[in-house]
């Protein structure tokens, strides 16, 4: 072999494992980019406290990893292609260790390809999230008190709602808008990318769910129990669905209010006292309630209660 080509060969070979975790990170992508998208847009959502600063420590987080790992690289790099080099021009070829590490590449691919797939559901649930509270600082404005990431027994209330007309538990689902349903939704039902609610189940345009219902109802349920619980007194929690950036109809009458997180604000004040819905509360009620849920929020023991 030229030494050209031994040492080209040698690079290709020390590069290889960036460059597939590189391919397999731009290829996913891509077809996310391509196939779907945030149901709103992350630019006019407005900043929420130390946005920035959190923006910064990340950037830093990654620069740190990013310095760790060009560390290893720089030390690691001139022995391993020297190494290589002499297997080569001595047909010593390590195959067992290249097997190895063929196997191994074959395992980061993977887990590269998982995390991805997991990042992108965790930034759909962060930016419906945040939609949904920007919309609650409105409710704030009327006078009811808003928390979120509440802890449970092993699960989170999304948001909390407590005002005079009830407490709410707002659960809030990200579902991305499928580009390919959106020319077929505008042509069949006049709006893009709608859902509905008909006879218990979700009706998106290409797919139904009906866990978000259960979900909804189950935490709402642990809500009231829990407050009844801490308060000494019987309150009702209000189940809410919310999906952001979706136009929500109902073609039969839902449980609960299911809703666009723009239809908060009007909807939640509108509710009136009703056993199935909510319950009218006094001032010393709510701030019993306010009282609890806040020592909840602020417990760093409070997931384990």
């Amino acid at each position: 072999m030229t030494s050209l080509f031994t040492n080209v060969f040698a690079t290709i070979i020390l590069l290889s494992g960036m460059f597939m975790m590189v391919l397999i990170m731009h290829l996913m992508l891509k077809y996310r980019d391509y196939t779907v998208k945030l149901p709103v847009d992350r630019d006019q959502l407005q900043r929420i406290p130390a946005f920035g600063l959190q923006q910064q420590i990340q950037d830093l987080q990654f620069d740190l990893i990013s310095g760790l790992t060009m560390a290893v690289i720089i030390v690691t790099f001139p022995f391993a292609y020297e190494s290589i080099v002499k297997h080569i021009n001595d047909n010593t070829f390590p195959y067992v260790f290249a097997l190895i590490a063929f196997i191994g590449l074959t395992y980061c691919g993977y887990k590269t390809w998982k995390t991805i797939s997991k990042l992108t559901k965790l930034r759909l649930g962060h930016t419906a999230e945040i939609a949904t509270a920007n919309e609650l600082i409105g409710l704030q404005a009327l006078g009811y008190q808003v928390f979120h990431d509440i802890q449970a027994d092993g699960f989170n209330i999304d948001h909390l709602a407590i005002g005079k007309n009830g407490v709410f538990a707002i659960e809030t689902k990200g579902r991305h808008k499928r580009k390919r349903d959106s020319k077929s939704t505008s042509a069949t039902q006049g709006k893009d990318y709608q859902l509905f609610y008909k006879d218990g189940r979700l009706h998106f345009p290409s797919w139904t769910e009906t866990k978000p219902i259960e979900q909804a109802t189950r935490q709402a349920t642990w809500v009231s129990k829990w407050l009844t619980k801490a308060t000494g007194q019987q309150v009702f929690a209000s189940p809410v669905l919310v999906f952001p950036g979706w136009y929500v109809t109902s073609q039969t009458k839902p449980p609960f209010p299911i809703l666009n997180h723009k239809q908060l604000v009007k909807t939640i004040p509108a509710l009136r006292s009703n056993k199935e819905v909510t319950q009218t509360l006094s001032q010393q009620q709510v701030e019993a309630i306010v009282y609890q849920v806040a020592q909840r929020c602020l417990s760093k023991s409070a997931a384990g209660k």
